[in-house]
């Protein structure tokens, strides 16, 4: 009996603190149905944005209205430079920025006005394997998009109307 007691002391404690697994949000009410506005799966960053709406049960609409939300989603920009050199006068550190601006708009009305979200990774690079390098860039810009996404969605959720 006191086990259950203890375990169901700690159970109310963690839900009344508000924790929650990493990975899953819940969007006010206000913001659903929200519609995707120039956010298509035909970019990476719009397929990451999609999947991790979905995900986390938000209720995604193809109409638009003075009352329903639209989440804009711009062009996503990287940039890679090289900021070490080994021995051999090569580069050994790569750095990755990557930038995706958003907005929240409500008809016409901004209601989260642009902002650009950013990230920046550090990585290093074998010289002599320029194909693991290259595939060490694209999982490196994945988890990137993937922290992004999650980024906007905390962004969302936060907005108070």
């Amino acid at each position: 009996m006191l086990r259950f007691l203890t375990l169901s002391f700690f159970t109310l404690l963690l839900t009344s603190c508000g924790f929650a697994l990493r990975g899953t949000a819940e969007l006010p009410a206000s913001l659903q149905p929200l519609h995707l506005d120039n956010v298509n799966d035909s970019t990476a960053m719009g397929r990451e944005l999609m999947r991790t709406l979905v995900n986390n049960k938000v209720k995604l609409t193809d109409t638009t209205g003075a009352s329903i939300y639209s989440l804009a989603l711009g062009a996503e920009t990287n940039i890679e430079r090289a900021i070490s050199v080994n021995a051999n006068a090569r580069a050994g550190e790569y750095e990755i920025i990557m930038t995706v601006p958003f907005q929240l708009k409500r008809g016409n009305t901004a209601s989260i006005p642009e902002q650009k979200l950013s990230l920046t990774k550090v990585y290093l690079a074998d010289p002599e394997n320029a194909v693991a390098k290259t595939e060490e860039a694209l999982i490196i810009q994945n988890e990137m998009r993937q922290e992004l996404s999650q980024l906007i969605l905390r962004r969302l959720q936060a907005f108070t109307p």
